[in-house]
Parts: C-alpha cells; structure tokens; sequence
C-alpha cells in the first residue's frame, strides 16, 4: 500500500513522544489509511467486515494529517513547547494566515507541494482551568504565543479521549479516535459538504468539489465501522452512553436518521457499489444501535 505521506509523518509522530502517550490522535483519513494499512499488513485483530470482503479496498490518498490534541495536553505550557520543537524539527511551520495561525502548520516539498498538519481539540467544558476556547480555536491559558499550539474547535471530537485504539506500523505505535467518535467527526464532515455541493452562489466547480468530498466522507463512515475490532465494538456502547447528551452527537444522530437511513442523500445510496449488500446491511445496524 503506497504511502508518501508515511516518510514525513513518521518521524514528526516519533519527535512528538506519542509512543507512551495518547495526548494527540491520528483522524481524518489519513488516521484511516494507516489503520486499513495495518489491518491489511497482516494484522490478526477480527473486523466488522474484513478487508478481503471491500469491493473497493483502494485506500484514500491524502495529504493533510489531521491530528486530535487532548486537553491535557494543551494545558500543558511544557508538552505543547516540545510538539512545537518536534514540528520546526521536522520542517513544518505556522500558517502565517491568521485563522489558521497556531493550529496550522505546513510543510513545504518540492515542485509546489506540501504538507498540512491541522490540530483539532474537542469543545472543553466552561471554567476548565488552564484553557480558553473560543468558537475558533483551543488553546492554553495564559496564552504562549509562537511557544504554544491551539487546537481548531472541533465539537465533533466530543469523546475523542475515551478508548483510543493502539496499533504499530514499522515499531510505531499509533492512536486513533474510538470508532464512535470517528463515526460523529465523518457524519458531520459529510454534512457540511453536502451543504456546500448545494449551495447555488458558489460556481458549479466549486459545488462539484463539495459533492465529491461529501462522497468521501460519506465512504468513510461506513469505512470507520468496517475496520472497527471486536474490542472496539465491546467498548462502543460506553462511549455512546458517555457522549449522548452531548450537541455534536444529537447532530451527527439526526443526519443519520434523516439523510443515511431514512432518506439516504445520492452520495448515501452510491455507497452500496462499494460493499457487498451483507456487509451493508451490518454497517447500517451498527450505526443505527449508535445513532437511532
């Protein structure tokens, strides 16, 4: 399985000190690429439908990495210095975009190329000491200037810290979101781009981009629950109970209801070309035991 991105991101993940610590997450697709990347290296662990079952098993070429920093972490002024040491260590720098600045950081390749590192951090509680948050971004109290990272308000990460999966490509042991969580995150990313695909000041290429994005995200719910183990199901009920109450799981339920299960979006019903219609049909009751 081809990686470009793996050469980059291994060494940034190493100088980062995650291998002790689930304080940063790997979401986005390209937390999924690695994980259909390990499953398929040869990995032992049972899934909801096996690799060999995908009518389309072509992973998701990216060239962002999306990143969940816990808010431990941000609250920490001496952890948040060496994830910015890592990252000048490693040739990224801070987007000099000021909405982007702080939780941005892209590194420049040859030929025009480059590579983004987004952080993203779940909504905190209010009043919770050492962080402030605002619509737009997460991020330590007092602030640290250039010494510091912000996370981008990310509600959807709602529960990103509870049973974080462990796997190890190459003697590295990454972490990504529980398959709820991730699930919450893909529904959501699904919603916004179909909103966009529909909206008619934007040009008809703009529109089109959208429509294929929501196609993407759309796959990769389904994806999130194709490779989930059966130790992350055991532990799916817990987050669900954990996160309910919770806004951004109400949404992400909602647009299950009304655009996947009952009335299923054109990028909703392209998905069933993708997997077989029993590998479908377990897909959708799992998420339904989640969402309806």
């Amino acid at each position: 399985m081809d990686d470009l991105l793996w050469p980059h991101f291994s060494p940034l993940w190493h100088d980062l000190g995650t291998a002790s610590s689930t304080g940063i997450l790997v979401a986005g697709g390209y937390g999924l690429f690695l994980k259909q990347r390990w499953l398929t290296e040869g990995s032992s662990s049972r899934t909801v439908v096996p690799i060999r079952n995908w009518r389309d098993a072509t992973p998701r070429v990216t060239k962002d990495v999306d990143l969940v920093l816990g808010l431990d972490l941000i609250k920490d002024a001496a952890h948040q210095q060496s994830v910015i040491t890592a990252l000048n260590r490693n040739g990224f720098v801070a987007s000099d975009r000021p909405h982007e600045r702080r939780w941005k950081f892209i590194k420049r390749l040859q030929g025009n190329q480059s590579i983004i590192v987004e952080m993203h951090a779940q909504r905190p509680d209010r009043g919770d000491a050492g962080i402030t948050a605002t619509d737009k971004r997460v991020k330590h109290k007092p602030s640290l200037g250039d010494q510091g990272v912000h996370g981008r308000t990310n509600p959807e990460a709602v529960g990103s810290e509870l049973h974080p999966f462990q796997f190890a490509i190459d003697d590295t042991y990454l972490h990504v979101p529980n398959p709820v969580t991730w699930s919450v995150m893909k529904l959501t990313a699904t919603r916004d781009r179909w909103a966009k695909s529909q909206d008619p000041q934007l040009d008809e290429e703009r529109r089109e981009f959208s429509r294929a994005q929501a196609a993407k995200h759309a796959q990769d719910v389904y994806r999130v629950v194709a490779m989930m183990t059966m130790d992350e199901r055991d532990r799916a009920s817990e987050v669900v109970a954990a996160i309910i109450e919770t806004e951004a799981f109400r949404i992400a339920a909602r647009y299950w209801q009304d655009h996947f299960a009952n009335t299923p979006l054109p990028v909703v019903q392209q998905l069933g070309a993708n997997w077989q219609a029993e590998d479908t049909t377990t897909i959708r009751e799992v998420l339904s035991g989640w969402f309806g």
